[in-house]
């Protein structure tokens, strides 16, 4: 990849990174379910500049473009501010965490037209402002109860298993990779490392920090390897 070649040339990059509260930097709650600890230092971004500086001793800028809570046509529509006018080499874009739970709305079906839409409209604004781009694909949700959600969270958490363990969260990924497909956009495939461990009896909802949507500080070294397979042209889901 182009920006991989600058970074180890010693240029001077920008790499910017779009998406919802795992971008942004959000880890457990606290205060009763009513807070969320977000510790940026521990994002697979931040964790990405270390990586560069160790394996090839060069410094990045980091543009942290994550914001809780926020759905892929919340991204859509701050690119160009949070983004694009910032004028970044590099674009990692991670949506579907939140979409995701409109499959359990009516009309379910519309809603993944959208979050397709959202994906493809994003991508195509990125790679026409010359901008690297790359999709990350989320992890996953969690599978099972975790002790201590009770009332309102305790049916938001069956919500999110549900989603996660009725393939809905699947479908989502598939329909990203394909808009990556058409686009001719890399995707740094961490669902599927998820998943394949998963397959092989690892404790997935162990990996979320919150019991939910939110990876462990742990978990966010798979979106750094994945992610640096395809920066670094080691390898990666074309």
């Amino acid at each position: 990849m182009r920006t991989g070649e600058r970074i180890i040339q010693g240029e001077d990059v920008t790499l910017a990174f779009l998406g919802d509260s795992v971008t942004e930097g959000c880890f457990e709650f606290t205060n009763g379910y009513k807070d969320t600890v977000r510790k940026p230092e521990l994002v697979y971004h931040a964790l990405l500049k270390n990586y560069i500086r160790e394996t090839y001793h060069r410094d990045v800028k980091i543009l942290n473009a994550g914001v809780s809570g926020n759905f892929s046509g919340d991204g859509r529509k701050r690119l160009q501010r949070d983004v694009i006018d910032h004028r970044p080499d590099f674009c990692c874009v991670m949506f579907g965490t939140n979409d995701v739970t409109n499959s359990k709305r009516r009309h379910a079906d519309r809603y993944l037209k959208e979050y397709e839409d959202n994906m493809r409209a994003i991508g195509q604004e990125l790679l026409g402002a010359g901008i690297d781009t790359v999709f990350m694909t989320p992890g996953m949700l969690c599978t099972r109860k975790v002790p201590g959600f009770r009332w309102f969270w305790g049916y938001v958490h069956s919500v999110f298993c549900d989603i996660q363990n009725s393939g809905r969260m699947d479908r989502y990924v598939e329909a990203e990779k394909k808009v990556a497909r058409e686009l001719h956009i890399p995707v740094a495939d961490a669902y599927a490392v998820w998943k394949q461990m998963a397959s092989e009896g690892a404790d997935t909802t162990a990996m979320l920090a919150n019991g939910m949507n939110h990876p462990t500080p742990e978990a966010h070294h798979i979106f750094l390897d994945v992610l640096t397979k395809v920066i670094f042209d080691e390898g990666g889901d074309r």
